[in-house]
């Protein structure tokens, strides 16, 4: 197949873009790995203004956090919304945070869930939580534990701590789920990764049996090479 002089000159400038593109990307992330942010917040411009989704990203995080730049929620909105659009999962959460706390944008939790579905549609443990985080807490969307259950064992399985712990939580108070302090034990050994995971152990540890703290032990561990 005969392929245009045009038509190949067009597609070894995409290809050398791209290489140009990642490098200042990779760069970017060395230059930040070594705290020299100045120079990574140049770097992830560089590719951000070609189009790469993840540097648009830790551009908004750097707004956020005020590295190598004067916090600026405007900026980070900016370059937040740029990788949302282009369906980058991390950014479309943080995307959602920011209307969820109001930075830099009225607050509107009807955006904020929409970003974090979109996020959590992919796949994205910390979206699923989030979302969790929303139906447990009756912040920012209607109380529902049957949806906080769905969310948090989505993320849970995928071994997000905090949504195991919340999992157990769910199990502990029989929050709509059956009581069950063996699966809520099951869930807080597994969430070990989580501050708070240790203290509802010992809660409900002390009011289970040894058989039945036995079983919780078993479960966990059947569990965990999944």
């Amino acid at each position: 197949m005969k392929v245009s002089t045009r038509l190949l000159c067009s597609l070894l400038l995409l290809a050398s873009s791209a290489v140009a593109w990642a490098d200042d990307f990779l760069d970017g992330v060395d230059s930040y790995e070594k705290k020299d942010y100045a120079s990574a917040l140049k770097l992830f411009k560089k590719a951000a203004k070609k189009g790469n989704s993840d540097a648009q990203f830790n551009l908004g995080l750097m707004y956020v956090n005020g590295e190598g730049v004067k916090r600026d929620y405007d900026q980070a909105l900016r370059w937040y919304e740029q990788s949302a659009v282009q369906g980058n999962a991390r950014a479309q959460l943080n995307y959602g945070r920011m209307f969820a706390k109001g930075l830099g944008v009225s607050q509107d939790y009807d955006q904020a869930r929409a970003w974090y579905r979109k996020s959590a549609a992919q796949g994205y443990p910390d979206a699923e939580y989030t979302l969790g985080i929303m139906y447990f807490t009756g912040i920012g969307a209607v109380q529902n534990f049957a949806q906080a259950e769905s969310w948090f064992r989505k993320a849970a399985l995928k071994g997000n701590a905090s949504s195991q712990h919340y999992l157990g939580l769910m199990y502990f108070r029989g929050n709509g789920v059956a009581q069950d302090d063996v699966e809520a034990l099951k869930w807080f050994i597994l969430a070990d990764g989580y501050k708070d995971a240790l203290e509802y152990r010992e809660y409900a540890e002390a009011k289970m049996s040894k058989e039945q703290i036995a079983q919780a032990k078993k479960l966990a561990e059947e569990w965990r090479p999944n």
